[in-house]
């Protein structure tokens, strides 16, 4: 081979300058091994080769990404594939960058000067250093509590949950509000205690029951709820229909029993602060906020009387 078609090796500085490392830092790379020296010099100083050049050019990239020393030299010495640690990089940075919007809409709802209380600001910037998953704990761990010791089925504990994040990581101004208002509802004991009356109130004899009721909480907003939306009246022809989807079979009996429950909720009274909880993890969540109950109760016990 001739000598000319030899590539020069280079030394500390040479790389330095090619690659932009710095000589503390290219030294650094070489006495663990990762980049390893092709010779020396008569001096003694470390020589490097092209591979050595190209391997160390990809340390300087895999930092500039973000990795640690640790990282890239599990990446260097194949322990880990660069697609899997890219990957992992992918969903750290998708935390930092959820954290960052709603920092910036906590701090965007402050400079419109809407939050003049102190109280209410430093409220707004502890939520804001709180996780996603951290935010969803606080919901819960009120179900958690609310629903201890009492033989109740999954899904009516998991309705106080709500479903996913209780706030996006770009909230609206409204959502900020309703956030603020629910995370001091759940720390409220008087309210907990409503709460666990409530869903204690609400359970049948056996599961079965549970989940009847379950299934027609959640059949009320879809039929009832819909209704009220449309103006539709409770003694329009169109809502036998809904009395059917709603309740089945059109059994008499089965009906009067449930237009009796209904009119002695309505007698006892809906509280209003459950109403609003609910209300508020609808907006948190971007979703339609639900039906009043009283509305609700009201529309359906009437349309039992009419048809």
């Amino acid at each position: 081979m001739d000598s000319d078609d030899i590539a020069p090796l280079l030394t500390i500085g040479d790389l330095a300058r090619r690659t932009g490392l710095s000589v503390r830092t290219i030294r650094y790379w070489s006495d663990l091994g990762v980049v390893a020296e092709a010779t020396r010099s008569a001096g003694g100083h470390r020589l490097y080769d092209a591979a050595g050049l190209a391997r160390l050019e990809l340390v300087a990239t895999l930092r500039e990404l973000g990795l640690g020393h640790a990282e890239v030299r599990s990446v260097l010495d194949r322990g880990r594939t660069l697609a899997e640690v890219a990957s992992a990089h992918v969903a750290a940075l998708d935390t930092q960058l959820a954290t960052l919007r709603l920092r910036r809409a906590v701090l965007s709802a402050i400079a419109a000067g809407d939050r003049e209380e102190q109280q209410d600001m430093d409220r707004l910037n502890r939520m804001a250093r709180l996780s996603a998953e951290e935010r969803q704990q606080i919901t819960d761990d009120f179900a958690a509590r609310v629903g201890a010791g009492l033989d109740a089925a999954p899904g009516l504990v998991d309705r106080l949950r709500g479903t996913g994040s209780t706030l996006p990581d770009d909230p609206t101004p409204e959502q900020l509000d309703a956030w603020l208002e629910l995370s001091e509802m759940t720390r409220d004991p008087e309210f907990e205690q409503l709460a666990r009356a409530a869903l204690a109130a609400s359970l049948d004899a056996d599961h079965a029951g549970a989940d009847r009721h379950r299934l027609f909480a959640e059949n009320l907003d879809a039929t009832v709820g819909a209704a009220l939306r449309a103006g539709l009246a409770p003694d329009a022809p169109e809502a036998a229909e809904i009395l059917d989807r709603l309740l089945g079979h059109p059994d008499p009996t089965r009906r009067a029993a449930v237009r009796t429950r209904l009119r002695s909720q309505l007698d006892a009274g809906v509280d209003d602060r459950l109403e609003r909880y609910r209300r508020l993890l609808a907006v948190t969540q971007g979703g339609q906020p639900p039906t009043s109950r009283v509305a609700a109760y009201t529309w359906l016990a009437t349309a039992l009387e009419t048809h």
